[in-house]
């Protein structure tokens, strides 16, 4: 696996050992270009079907802002994830995993063409064949963030899966508890009830 083009093909037909790999070596620069493309080809096609919508002003800052968070989710869900998957018993580094989970932006890119196929089905069916699109994309994504977390930390795939929904789990528990609270806080109120 040298090429830029070899770790795509790689982690396309061979998932698990690719990503091991990525993130052995730390293929940071590989994983960029990835994240990228994954961006920007998206990107580019809402722009191309909207450019000419009137109504639409900020749609430069709009791809810049998702292109700055997008990058901030990807440095802060490596972190994250590197902490939790220690948790878990994990060995491995968190650029490991910042590079193989930068080629989990695979499908984005991939997805175009469907996507493209899909805008020219009939009126009926569209609706049908995006929704089925989209959720093949979210699987196969969260397949390959899977597969990133067993090959940088050597989890097996029921930890890494754990791994991945903890933080989920963590924020809504946060969130059920602060609204318990709040809501407990507001019956005390002099202008309830």
């Amino acid at each position: 696996m040298g090429s830029f083009l070899e770790t795509v093909y790689d982690v396309l037909f061979n998932p698990k050992e690719a990503m091991q790999i990525i993130a052995e070596k730390k293929l940071t620069g590989q994983a960029l270009v990835m994240f990228t493309i994954g961006m920007l080809v998206p990107v580019w096609a809402v722009y191309a079907g909207i450019k000419d919508t009137t109504g639409v002003p900020a749609v430069g800052f709009l791809f810049i802002l998702h292109g700055i968070g997008s990058l901030l989710f990807w440095v802060i869900s490596a972190a994250v994830l590197t902490f939790v998957a220690e948790l878990f018993g994990g060995r491995g580094t968190a650029v490991g995993l910042f590079a193989a989970l930068g080629f989990s932006h695979l499908p984005r890119v991939v997805v175009m063409p469907l996507w493209v196929i899909a805008s020219l089905l009939p009126a009926g069916i569209q609706g049908a064949a995006f929704g089925v699109i989209g959720v093949i994309v979210v699987i196969w994504t969260l397949s390959l963030h899977v597969a990133a977390l067993r090959g940088a930390h050597g989890l097996s795939g029921i930890k890494a899966v754990l791994v991945l929904v903890a933080p989920m789990l963590a924020l809504i528990g946060t969130i059920t508890v602060l609204v318990i609270f709040a809501g407990s806080a507001l019956i005390h109120l002099p202008f309830y009830g």
